[in-house]
């Protein structure tokens, strides 16, 4: 491959921009907690744990929706001669956040029975 180096222009975007992103991911963290408190059974936890990936899997969704959003209109800025937008900081932080909470919530689905010895 070539030695080429693109450019991109670093976009300002608040994380308010990720309201409903980190609110799948508030959830998703508190259904465990939840699940523990209500039922304190390793079966509920590991049900939780289910819900906990779908929701973290929901959040990163639509980040990807953004991401797709954002590669179009970038393919248009360098058409008309623009620099192309990198990906945000936020949008890179709630990304990883949701692969944590994901790979968490696997854990919890998987062996949500076997921590709490039941």
């Amino acid at each position: 491959m070539g030695g080429s180096e693109y450019e991109f222009v670093s976009p300002k975007v608040s994380l308010s921009m990720y309201r409903l992103e980190a609110t799948l991911l508030l959830v998703a963290v508190l259904t465990p907690l939840i699940a523990w408190i209500g039922w304190r059974t390793g079966g509920a936890l590991a049900r939780s744990g289910s819900v906990t990936v779908f929701l973290a899997v929901l959040a990163e969704f639509l980040i990807l929706n953004k991401a797709n959003r954002k590669h179009l209109l970038n393919a248009a800025r360098v058409r008309s001669g623009e620099m192309p937008w990198d990906f945000s900081k936020p949008a890179k932080v709630v990304g990883f956040i949701s692969l944590v909470i994901a790979a968490l919530g696997t854990l919890l689905w998987g062996f949500g029975d076997v921590l709490l010895g039941t």
